[in-house]
């Protein structure tokens, strides 16, 4: 039996930048009304996350930020329910390294506001490479953090911190078995939770080895999972 249903935000659930679109948001209610947990897993913050979900009309969201470092339960600020994923100070170290290099390289770079891990996001090119040469750089330095570069941001995430720990953190809290648990997204960061849950959804993941059904597009496999649940 499905319980929880673990959602990417970025390519998956939303284009990047925008907004749920409207039938797919009434899917999504549907799948909450018919008895499945609905949660966001996002290299995003829960600051931003709460801020995207607060107007979606779901009874109970769940929030997984900054890929699996945060946990909150609601969209309330403060939050009632709110858990941080422990870290080696070690990363710690790392983190702030990598910060000072960055800030020295390309000064004025706009950074994520996250609680555990640090995603700068380059304006240009040349300050992609600026800041991979920081990293490169400062290789043999850095201890107890993985770093992700994506099309418009990097990632540097504490080790050991990833979407599966943070399902696995998720699913402790509710008491929801991994069996219990869907995962859908479209891209590397995902590969953790999908290696989780008893059931993986790919949403144009170009690895369709990782996920057990892949769709082109969100709302077909909203739908799929709709049918799963009325089927149970």
């Amino acid at each position: 039996m499905v319980k929880l249903i673990v959602f990417d935000l970025d390519g998956t659930l939303a284009a990047l930048g925008r907004g749920i679109v409207p039938e797919d948001l009434v899917l999504l209610k549907k799948l909450e009304d018919a008895g499945a947990r609905i949660a966001i897993c996002s290299g995003k913050p829960t600051y931003y996350l709460c801020g995207f979900m607060r107007q979606a009309g779901l009874k109970a969201p769940i929030l997984v930020g900054e890929n699996g470092a945060v946990i909150q339960l609601g969209v309330d600020l403060p939050p009632k329910d709110y858990h941080v994923a422990p870290y080696s100070q070690a990363a710690k170290r790392s983190i702030r390294l990598l910060r000072e290099a960055f800030e020295q390289a390309v000064p004025g770079m706009w950074y994520q506001p996250n609680e555990v891990g640090l995603t700068p996001f380059p304006r240009d090119e040349r300050e992609f490479d600026a800041v991979q040469g920081c990293i490169d750089a400062l290789k043999d330095q850095l201890r107890d953090v993985i770093v992700y570069r994506h099309c418009d941001s990097f990632d540097v995430t504490p080790e050991g911190i990833t979407k599966k720990s943070g399902l696995e953190r998720l699913g402790a809290l509710l008491g929801i078995a991994p069996e219990e648990t869907v995962a859908v997204g479209d891209g590397v960061n995902d590969y953790p939770m999908f290696a989780y849950a008893g059931h993986a959804v790919g949403v144009n993941v170009q690895d369709a080895g990782r996920v057990d059904v892949n769709f082109a597009q969100i709302g077909g496999a909203l739908a799929y999972l709709l049918a799963m649940l009325q089927k149970e």
